[in-house]
């Protein structure tokens, strides 16, 4: 049996320099303090730790050699002063950084969520989009991320290599060798370090992938969302299994890196109780023989202590910053996901109803199994009125977001007046398109704002919202509240705020479309929601709602399509039947069963056609 192709291992697409002079660009464009106050505190620290080695041996020097008590008295006062003085800048400094996560965390937050808001929407269907856009998600979740530190993690390993090539300089007068024994021990750590970053590195997907499950689950539970189900199909036992199950995975995730962090952490100790301990012998070695006196021995003896300290901070800030570099490495790999719609200047859009061509049209959606359509053509005239019916999971809502640009085909082309979407501007292609969708989400603001979608109160034309009111059957509800159409929507946002209905919600869509006045409308399942009475007064508006306008209606009850000038039956992935109501009633073929199924469970009010 051939064995299963093991996956490539995911490299990052920057380096660790170039994500250093990324984040310092952004810096000095976007917040130019935070990159001051990284110099300053690689300044501040050097001379710090300057001070820390050369005033105990300073001061014993200064006790021994002077002969009144005035010149001591000075040097020490003048040493501790000026530790005094470096310990205080350095805490203003850290003070700043702590404020500097902050704004670094917002900055890239908001440049994050920019993007995502502004790409094209079929990204969100590609597993390795999601994947990458989980991993940018934790370069900046909060201001602990090592994405988020990488400036600050930078500017400190600046200051630990300065402070380590310092201290190193007196080391080396007492051997060089010394240095060499330090250094080596450093390189050993630093091997299991690197392996221990990759190894997490190349397993993070696995991971993330497990926390997402575990937030889902959780969030099952914390929201009132599924509570009746959970509760009326006795569900809590089948969610506390697959919860545990769930934590059950991220808690092995979570011991393997316990484990190798352990493993890297006793191969230190190790390297550090070998190294260290032989300066140390050599040193007193030399104190007893007398080739160092005691100020020296002070000197040396802090610095192979700071020394050694400097070297296991290398390793520490160098693995914070290459962490850092990685998931900075995602962060950008992220923006710059490319869109295939155009964002540039594209040819004049139509004014007025359009037609729109689908020219051997195949899709399935990437994380999908099924093909949803397989080389599909057919052609809508400017202003025509078509109705799309088959079976759930047909394709047809499928058909209508391959037709406005919400999805690309994966072969064949969509035409918008005889030229392709991809020659017009995405967003006045949108512009040229109007949705009632079956899954929606209505913004925290007011019911007007909704509507209209502007972004100020005053930009709306209250005339017009009030037509559109009316037309939708939504103008008693609005004029029954205390705010009328300046009542908010959402309650976790806006204490005032009121809830709709299902029913109210697909009006308030209605309106929503009649105010954006669209050349193609398209109404998916409009009437889902909504009671016989507003349904009926629905299917008599239709042609009144789209009269100047292409319109695409899809309906799972055959009987409502009657008013389109023409129906396409879609199954298998494609269209088995296009026609009128009564031609495709006449073929006697699919479309006639179907209808047939449907009409003994509600009254068509004429005879078995009908008509």
């Amino acid at each position: 049996m051939e064995k299963p192709r093991k996956e490539p291992k995911r490299k990052p697409k920057y380096g660790l320099l170039s994500c250093v002079g990324y984040i310092y660009r952004y810096l000095w464009k976007n917040e130019r303090q935070s990159a001051v106050h990284g110099v300053l505190a690689v300044v501040i620290t050097v001379a710090a730790a300057a001070l820390t080695l050369y005033t105990p041996s300073f001061i014993l020097e200064a006790l021994e050699t002077a002969s009144e008590f005035g010149y001591a008295a000075l040097v020490i006062v003048g040493l501790l002063t000026a530790g005094f003085l470096t310990e205080f800048a350095n805490e203003m400094v850290s003070i700043y950084n702590q404020t500097d996560e902050m704004y670094i965390t917002y900055h890239l937050m908001y440049r994050k969520l920019s993007r995502q808001r502004s790409r094209d929407w079929y990204h969100q269907y590609s597993e390795s989009i999601q994947k990458l856009d989980e991993r940018a998600d934790k370069a900046v979740e909060d201001n602990h991320a090592a994405g988020v530190h990488l400036p600050m993690d930078f500017a400190a390993i600046v200051a630990t290599i300065l402070n380590f090539v310092l201290f190193g300089g007196v080391v080396s007068m007492l051997h060089p060798l010394i240095v060499v024994l330090l250094a080596v021990g450093c390189a050993v750590s630093y091997g299991m370090t690197v392996w221990e970053r990759k190894t997490n590195y190349q397993q993070m997907d696995e991971r993330n992938a497990a926390d997402k499950r575990r937030r889902y689950v959780h969030r099952m539970t914390e929201t009132f969302k599924y509570g009746k189900d959970i509760r009326l199909y006795r569900m809590q036992t089948y969610l506390h299994t697959l919860n545990s199950k769930i934590m059950d995975a991220c808690q092995h995730f979570v011991d393997l890196w316990e484990r190798r962090s352990f493993l890297t952490a006793a191969v230190s100790f190790l390297v550090v109780f070998v190294r260290d301990g032989l300066a140390y012998g050599f040193l007193i070695y030399k104190a007893i023989a007398g080739e160092v006196d005691v100020a020296q021995f002070v000197l040396y003896f802090s610095a192979i202590t700071a020394l050694s300290g400097y070297m296991n901070d290398i390793l520490t800030n160098w693995g914070k910053v290459a962490e850092g570099a990685l998931q900075i490495s995602d962060f950008r790999e992220d923006l710059e996901i490319e869109d295939k719609l155009n964002h540039g200047k594209g040819i004049p859009i139509p004014h007025g109803p359009f037609a729109i061509e689908f020219k051997d049209i195949c899709y399935k959606y990437p994380m999908g199994e099924k093909q949803i359509l397989d080389h599909v053509s057919f052609k809508i005239a400017a202003g025509e009125k078509i109705a799309l019916v088959g079976l759930n999971g047909a394709g047809k809502t499928t058909l209508t977001m391959l037709m406005c640009g919400l999805l690309l085909p994966d072969s064949g082309e969509v035409l918008i007046d005889g030229h392709s979407i991809l020659e017009y501007n995405r967003d006045e292609l949108y512009d040229l398109f109007g949705l009632v969708p079956q899954n929606y989400n209505l913004l925290p603001m007011s019911i007007g704002r909704n509507i209209a979608c502007t972004m100020t109160e005053e930009e709306i034309d209250r005339q017009k919202l009030w037509a559109c009111l009316e037309m939708a059957g939504l103008a008693e509800k609005i004029r029954s509240l205390p705010m009328k159409e300046n009542t908010p929507l959402n309650r976790e946002v806006y204490p005032d705020a009121v809830d709709l209905s299902g029913g109210e919600k697909q009006k308030l869509l209605m309106a929503r479309l009649l105010y954006k006045n669209p050349a193609c409308m398209i109404l998916d399942e409009p009437t889902a929601a909504l009671d016989p009475i507003a349904e009926s007064k629905m299917y008599e508006k239709y042609n009144e709602i789209t009269e100047n306008a292409t319109s695409v209606f899809i309906s799972h009850r055959l009987a409502s399509t009657r008013f389109c000038d023409r129906i396409f039956l879609l199954d298998g992935a494609n269209f088995a039947e296009e026609g009128t109501h009564d031609e495709l009633m006449a073929a006697g073929k699919k479309y006639r069963e179907l209808f047939d199924v449907q009409s003994k469970y509600y009254k068509e009010g004429g005879n078995e056609d009908g008509e």
